[in-house]
């Protein structure tokens, strides 16, 4: 890794203290469900996880070859049969979290070189006092992601916030 970006990462400020790593492979799509749970899309199905936990309560693996049949034509929602819920999602070609929470959290990223990304978190109210911009966000250490191709958002109830990347997902929860 290059750049002075990576000699800041950390783990994310309180209250977001709860982290889950959720690993997977070859992720093109995230996002969450109206009760707040994980959702990953993958070439060979999809699951959904308890965003505290990490627990799997659904594992669809696509054996009949129609999960892909489930993503709407904007490629910005997906229609989850077991639950019959249609939910946004980020990733694929197209869509992004959302970035912004009612407490004024926001998340953004940075790229330090080509090709890398790093995300960072901050309060607006209280950490937006910096010359120079990155500097008001903690930048986000992550264990199983490496710094490349990320997608990231709230969860509907903002009590989590999640980073997507082909390897899984790194899901923060406050305490």
């Amino acid at each position: 890794m290059q750049g002075e970006l990576f000699n800041h990462l950390a783990d994310p400020p309180a209250p977001w203290r709860n982290r889950v790593v959720l690993p997977a492979a070859g992720i093109l799509a995230s996002g969450w469900t109206s009760e707040n749970k994980v959702f990953l899309l993958s070439s060979d199905g999809y699951s959904i996880s308890d965003p505290v936990s990490g627990e799997r309560e659904i594992r669809n693996r696509d054996e009949d070859g129609t999960a892909m049949d489930n993503i709407s034509e904007d490629n910005l929602e997906f229609h989850i049969p077991e639950l019959n819920e249609t939910i946004k999602i980020f990733g694929l070609s197209g869509g992004n979290g959302n970035h912004l929470s009612r407490d004024h959290w926001e998340l953004a990223s940075f790229h330090p070189a080509l090709g890398q990304q790093i995300v960072g978190i901050r309060n607006i109210i209280k950490d937006f006092n910096h010359v120079v911009y990155w500097k008001s966000f903690k930048l986000i250490r992550l264990e199983r992601l490496e710094h490349v191709k990320l997608t990231y958002g709230f969860s509907p109830s903002q009590k989590n916030f999640g980073i997507f990347g082909s390897a899984g997902a790194e899901i923060f929860t406050r305490t």
